[in-house]
């Protein structure tokens, strides 16, 4: 898949969130507390100051509550970021409203006690309010692409039934005529097998177009064993199956399981039986490598794509299920080649 500069935006934005002891928005959430709960208990109880921090006090603690819900969540760390932009700008308006205000009370004689401690104040009511707001749009913008992803993967779905279908459509067809032409039953095997053709084309063309949907309930299941649950469902002949590492990943565990047996089918079908898949833990995520013939550096842009396929009887599906999917659960891939040679699919978060 040709590479933009959007992914490349996020590959920086990714980086740096991880890189980050904190998040930005934790971190912001939690020194505004911090600051007003020490206010408060540097006064007595019975003052002003209890009361006229406690609204403050609960906004700085929500906006770190909601940062790491967002976290929890697996909320992309460009996402992220966006909310944290949006706290910030709602700190920054809300802090120079209040400071416009203090300096017209100021010119009218009026004296204003604190000015700075009531700034504070107003623009940590004003973070929250902004990171309500960087919720929505992250949630609508969530929307929009889910919305493009299902698109494409309707009109994909639509190009196969249009031009893949027809060539068993047409074989089917021409081997019934010869049927009612001869007699002759043995026209009845190629249309049985067209047939098969065409039901594997629409099954896996529905099943590229039913995995654009977002993620409902993931659960939390180790690397390991999910690899291993897919590996056994999966006839890989004399092929052997290694793991390297192991890690907890959030998934929808049937999607993901499927994401794994149709990277299996790839290998094997390409190396052969002899061939080894290795699965293992990676920065950031999780990768699927084998030791087979690899793919060619200038075809790695193209071969999630539905309909490629360097075989005659391959769909050209695998691996456009296995970009599916991995939108599902907001996975970057990318397509490199393994130590041994062979093909390397790596998948983290976006």
């Amino acid at each position: 898949m040709q590479r933009t500069a959007d992914d490349l935006q996020n590959d920086w934005l990714a980086d740096l969130g991880q890189r980050l002891p904190i998040s930005p928005l934790s971190a912001l959430g939690f020194v505004l507390a911090v600051v007003i709960g020490v206010r408060v208990a540097s006064q007595t109880v019975v003052s002003l100051a209890l009361l006229e921090s406690v609204f403050p006090f609960l906004a700085a603690t929500a906006v770190v509550v909601a940062d790491r819900w967002l976290v929890e969540n697996d909320v992309g760390t460009r996402d992220r970021i966006t909310v944290f932009a949006y706290g910030l700008g709602g700190f920054l308006a809300a802090a120079l409203v209040t400071a416009l205000h203090v300096h017209v009370m100021n010119l009218h004689g009026t004296s204003v006690p604190q000015p700075l401690y009531l700034t504070l104040m107003s623009g940590t009511v004003g973070v929250a309010a902004g990171t309500v707001a960087g919720i929505y749009e992250i949630r609508q913008r969530t929307a929009v692409r889910e919305a493009r992803r299902q698109s494409a993967r309707l009109e994909e779905f639509a190009a196969v039934v249009s031009h893949d279908l027809r060539n068993p459509l047409s074989v089917a067809q021409g081997r019934l005529r010869e049927t009612y032409r001869t007699g002759d039953p043995d026209h009845l095997k190629a249309v049985d097998g067209a047939l098969d053709r065409m039901d594997e084309l629409i099954e896996e063309s529905l099943s590229v177009a039913r995995s654009g949907t977002h993620v409902e309930d993931p659960e939390e299941i180790p690397l390991v064993e999910l690899a291993s649950d897919a590996w056994e469902s999966v006839d890989t002949g004399e092929a052997r199956f290694e793991t390297a590492g192991d890690r907890l990943v959030h998934v929808d565990y049937t999607r993901a399981k499927n994401l794994f047996e149709n990277l299996y089918r790839n290998a094997v079908e390409h190396g052969g039986d002899d061939v080894t898949v290795r699965v293992g833990a990676c920065k950031y995520g999780f990768f699927v490598e084998d030791d087979g013939p690899g793919i060619p550096a200038d075809e790695r842009s193209a071969v999630l794509e539905q309909g490629y396929s360097t075989g005659s009887q391959g769909s050209g599906l695998g691996l456009a299920i296995v970009r599916a999917i991995a939108d599902a659960h907001s996975w970057d891939v990318t397509v490199t080649e393994s130590p041994a040679g062979g093909a390397r699919f790596e998948f983290r978060r976006g």
